[in-house]
């Protein structure tokens, strides 16, 4: 008898407790399913697939080892558990982004003086899209048919979903030659994927075509921002182009008068900052929302320890002098610590002893050239801390929640390539959404607009381009194999239609970014999903069923 799995031929032999398969299935830990109860546990224990979907916590050894499939009503319990868990991650994201992130990036965008749009295809879509560009090139064994899905399947939910979300919050026109920039060079992208993956081959010469596409991208956005500059005065700059404001702090400007001690109320002061509730909130808030406040109180309590704020709407632009201090040591140690660094040394010695040796001197000068009721002049270095610790902590909550979404996506038993496009895409794309939503709301919708092409077109372009130039280098003929599965063709069809679609909206409505706009793009969106779930459950034939031949003719 010859079954057919995963688009490969196996051949079983029978064995004493369950039928055996001479095709190793440590690259699907679905199936777990296919066992008896009792032998559940030990494969997901055993089985590499499966700890690929731990991050830090174990999510499906919890549902099927710790709880067991065989206590039904533990299990669902369980089950439910993990997507209150998944909420809380969601809860978490939106703070980091609302309260730190999104006063970082406008300062950062104040320092280097460059424009919201700008800042959205550079700085955003680098730290939206850097931390899952440096996973697929330190992984470029990783399973093919996954990666395309799970990649084509994020650049739809963020252009289609954000992107239209963002208009939807704060609707804004576009400057024609900008945006018809972005999604040329997205068109361009995609149509070359497919054309090169068509036969399930990438040579080195498509990698950098793809890589290079990226880089001439970047080239001709810095060019149109300077030339944008020289051709407007600074009073007219911001009739064209908004450039994110941030004022001093008169505290830093006008206020010259010394006080009598530089750490009076540094006690006080500090204790004030570090208090997760807000007094005029909590009185004015009902009971379920003081249940919310509590709930996210620990992990807010963690994020002001350890990342610090800038903030020109808040006082003393979010300076608190000793708190400050402490990020010089907590911020570097979290990061060495999340990364899983504290074994690594550096001539014999610990790198977190390092941190700590190399902090000590930084504290000490910060204590004795700053005072508590003023901002220093070096408060503005703090906002590069702060840009490390926010994409440090996107990073490490997304991918928990990638972790989460797919063991949910094992218990439904979601094949490879609609898990890639559904769930994984969402929990990659999370972080993206907190954020560029948090923008919208805070007035940066070009930044946020922005962001939603740029980030995806870097890890398409790098992070794929990368990838498999990195697999050819790994073979003999320098062409690295490439499947996209049942449902890549699906991704790439659909992802035309999302840029296309926008692209005529923007067309017929002068390139104006109206709320029709951004409600035409979620539903290009929705219909995607729908057809690609409608293939999934064999209703329709999606386009990209695998109808390869089996390999030995049979």
């Amino acid at each position: 008898m010859v079954l057919y799995y995963s688009g490969q031929f196996v051949t079983p032999r029978t064995s004493t407790s369950h039928v055996q398969f001479t095709f190793s299935f440590q690259d699907d830990c679905s199936y777990l399913h296919m066992l008896p109860v009792e032998e559940q546990c030990e494969f997901v224990q055993t089985t590499e697939a499966c700890a690929e979907s731990e991050y830090y916590f174990n999510y499906v050894g919890f549902l099927y080892c710790t709880i067991g499939s065989d206590s039904e009503y533990l299990f669902d319990l369980g089950f439910v558990l993990l997507l209150c868990i998944c909420v809380y991650y969601f809860v978490v994201l939106g703070t980091t982004a609302d309260k730190f992130f999104c006063p970082t990036l406008a300062a950062i965008a104040k320092a280097l003086n460059i424009s919201e749009a700008l800042a959205g295809v550079t700085i955003l879509a680098f730290g939206n899209g850097s931390p899952d560009l440096f996973t697929a090139v330190a992984n470029p064994d990783a399973d093919t048919e996954l990666m395309f899905s799970e990649l084509l399947g994020s650049a739809a939910f963020v252009i289609g979903v954000i992107g239209g979300t963002v208009l939807l919050i704060q609707p804004f026109d576009f400057p024609p030659w900008c945006i018809s920039r972005d999604l040329a060079f997205f068109i361009a992208a995609i149509v070359w994927t497919t054309l090169k993956a068509a036969d399930e081959r990438f040579n080195l010469y498509d990698s950098a075509i793809l890589i290079g596409m990226y880089f001439l991208f970047l080239f001709l956005v810095v060019w149109e921002f300077i030339q944008e500059r020289q051709r407007t005065s600074p009073t007219n700059d911001e009739s064209h182009e908004r450039t994110v404001n941030l004022s001093p702090n008169p505290a830093s400007s006008t206020q010259q008068e010394t006080r009598p001690s530089a750490n009076e109320g540094l006690v006080v002061d500090f204790c004030n900052h570090l208090s997760p509730l807000d007094p005029e909130e909590w009185n004015k808030a009902g009971w379920a929302m003081r249940i919310f406040y509590l709930l996210k109180a620990p992990f807010l309590v963690l994020l002001l320890l350890t990342i610090p704020i800038v903030d020109s709407d808040v006082e003393r632009d979010g300076w608190c002098k000793l708190l400050n201090i402490c990020h010089c040591l907590t911020l570097p140690l979290l990061i060495v610590f999340v990364n899983g660094g504290e074994q690594f040394k550096i001539a014999k010695v610990y790198i977190f002893v390092w941190v700590i040796v190399l902090a000590l001197p930084v504290m000490v000068a910060i204590y004795y050239t700053s005072r508590t009721d003023r901002c220093p002049h070096y408060h503005k270095f703090f906002t590069l801390l702060s840009f490390l610790g926010c994409i440090q902590v996107i990073y490490v909550v997304a991918q928990e929640v990638v972790s989460v979404l797919e063991t949910v996506g094992i218990v439904l038993k979601l094949s490879k390539s609609v898990l890639g496009l559904s769930l994984l895409a969402w929990g990659n794309s999370v972080g993206d959404l907190f954020s560029n939503v948090a923008l919208a709301r805070q007035g940066y919708g070009k930044m946020a607009f922005a962001a939603c092409f740029g980030g995806p077109l870097l890890n398409l372009c790098l992070g794929l381009g990368l990838t498999l130039m990195t697999k050819a280098f790994g073979v003999q003929d320098l062409i690295a194999d490439v499947r996209k599965g049942v449902m890549g063709e699906n991704c790439e069809v659909y992802l035309f239609q999302i840029l296309t679609t926008t692209w005529l909206c923007l067309l017929f409505t002068n390139f104006q970014g109206r709320r029709s706009v951004g409600l035409a793009m979620i539903v290009t969106y929705l219909m995607f999903l729908t057809f690609s779930f409608l293939g999934e459950f064999e209703l329709i034939h999606p386009y990209g069923t695998d109808h390869h031949p089996n390999p030995d003719g049979v």
